[in-house]
């Protein structure tokens, strides 16, 4: 139930009537209010009022209303424009994850493995809507009377400082990047969901108590996360979250796919892998990932997975230093038959040379590809057009009929077979959300075979246009 309101307290915030208290915070009080039609809210209000605030709040809340809202809390209004910032936003009649944790012990079983399904399917909606959380934490975790959901999305990048030298979240759940004065990432928020995980499955920070903010950080930036009592079956995947190097984590993505899918593999894209070898089978196998869109998925790639396997779970981000708003493409790739030379020769970040664009793969390619349906969707298909220079370690790649344009960067590569990093120019295409991932180019007879796993594989033949 919430608190009565106090004395000072507001009686109304634009439109909404103000009921009770929900919270109060570092970055201001939370409020249960009412619409003019009866529905119930959560109001928050910010403590912060300087003309940069605002207009990184009014930028923040207009991405943070595309959010697919099925595993967030949904915000539904939001101003700038009064004596104090406010957003409005989903009521969730639930306990935060950290409330539920303290009452009664870790979450075990199905109910830790959907917290975490539905946790990393809500920052990959967050993510695809060009939003980083920042303040992702178990006291952001509501779970309703439907599952969890996530919330606050947006609001501590509105807080934080332009120089970004100013720390807005909680200490125990920030990542080392982060630490070293480096703006938080999407991978930074990767890093959050994992030690928000530990919590709910240990009862406690994967970096030991915070019992002084110099120590926590000091543990983060050098010390290895303690992860006894985590359940085998999420240790390698935790791990990888929890790395120092932010470009060793996971896209929440990718993370999505990899929960819902024990089987997508995570090593090396190219090591070990015949021309001729099954995606989804044996040590080198290439991991799954989207390539550049999921493709019309209108309500969300991640909606659709957690359909997939039945999961209602959504987290929610709030507590008491911080009050949230909303208390209370995988298969086999075609084989050329030539088995030559497919292990890389060169590799990016080796001790060796960096990986550039091999002989014979320069030049304009165009061709149509095909992204299978790999859950409940329908197969989809666009015309796409690559650009590589030989010799180079970038490229483009744009996809017509999807309205993504993408940048390459190339990771891997051998005289017949080139592994490449994709990354979206622009975050909402034409049909859905414009993703990055990894990109399989192998030399064929009649061009170049075109494969990129993820929860539908995309693949088709490109032949030299230019």
């Amino acid at each position: 139930m919430p608190a009565h309101l106090l004395d000072d307290d507001p009686r109304a915030v634009g439109r909404y009537r103000l009921i009770g208290r929900l919270g109060e915070g570092g970055q201001g009080v939370v409020y249960l209010g009412e619409s003019p039609s009866g529905e119930r809210v959560a109001v928050k209000v910010l403590k912060t009022a300087d003309a940069a605030a605002r207009g990184r709040f009014a930028r923040e809340m207009r991405a943070a209303q595309q959010v697919a809202p099925f595993c967030t809390a949904a915000v539904l209004d939001s101003s700038a424009d009064g004596e104090t910032p406010y957003v409005v936003s989903e009521f969730i009649d639930g306990p935060s994850l950290q409330q539920r944790v303290l009452a009664r012990g870790p979450l075990r079983g199905g109910e830790l493995q959907r917290l975490a399904v539905n946790m990393a399917s809500a920052l990959a909606a967050i993510h695809g809507a060009g939003i980083v959380h920042r303040d992702l934490k178990p006291a952001n975790v509501l779970l309703g009377p439907d599952g969890p959901r996530v919330v606050d999305f947006g609001i501590a990048r509105a807080v934080d400082a332009e120089t970004h030298t100013q720390l807005v979240g909680t200490p125990a759940y920030f990542a080392p990047e982060w630490l070293e004065g480096h703006p938080p990432t999407d991978r930074s928020d990767v890093f959050a969901w994992a030690g928000t995980i530990v919590y709910a499955a240990t009862g406690r920070p994967p970096f030991g108590p915070a019992t002084s903010i110099p120590a926590t950080m000091h543990r983060i930036a050098n010390g290895e996360p303690d992860l006894a009592g985590v359940p085998e079956a999420l240790l390698p995947l935790l791990t990888e979250c929890l790395a120092k190097d932010p470009a060793r984590r996971p896209s929440a993505r990718d993370l999505m796919v990899r929960l819902v899918d024990p089987s997508a593999n995570t090593g090396p894209a190219l090591a070990n892998t015949s021309p001729g070898a099954s995606a989804d089978t044996g040590p080198g196998a290439p991991p799954r990932r989207r390539r550049g869109l999921a493709a019309g998925l209108a309500a969300g790639a991640a909606a659709i997975a957690i359909v997939a396997v039945a999961a209602t779970v959504a987290v929610l981000t709030h507590g008491p230093d911080d009050p949230s708003p909303e208390t209370g493409r995988t298969g086999t790739a075609k084989g050329s038959g030539n088995t030559a030379q497919s292990t890389p020769t060169t590799q990016a970040g080796g001790s060796g040379p960096a990986a550039r664009v091999p002989a014979g793969f320069g030049g304009t390619w165009t061709g149509t590809v095909t992204q299978r349906d790999g859950l409940t969707l329908g197969d989809s298909s666009t015309r796409v057009t690559i650009k590589l220079t030989e010799g180079a370690t970038d490229g483009t790649s744009d996809y017509d009929d999807w309205g993504c344009h993408d940048t390459l960067i190339i990771k891997q590569a051998s005289p017949t077979l080139a592994e490449f990093q994709e990354t979206p120019k622009n975050a909402n295409g034409k049909l859905g959300f414009c993703v990055g991932g990894t990109l399989l180019l192998r030399k064929v007879a009649d061009g170049l075979e075109y494969t990129s796993p993820g929860i539908g594989t995309t693949s088709g033949i490109l032949r030299r246009s230019g």
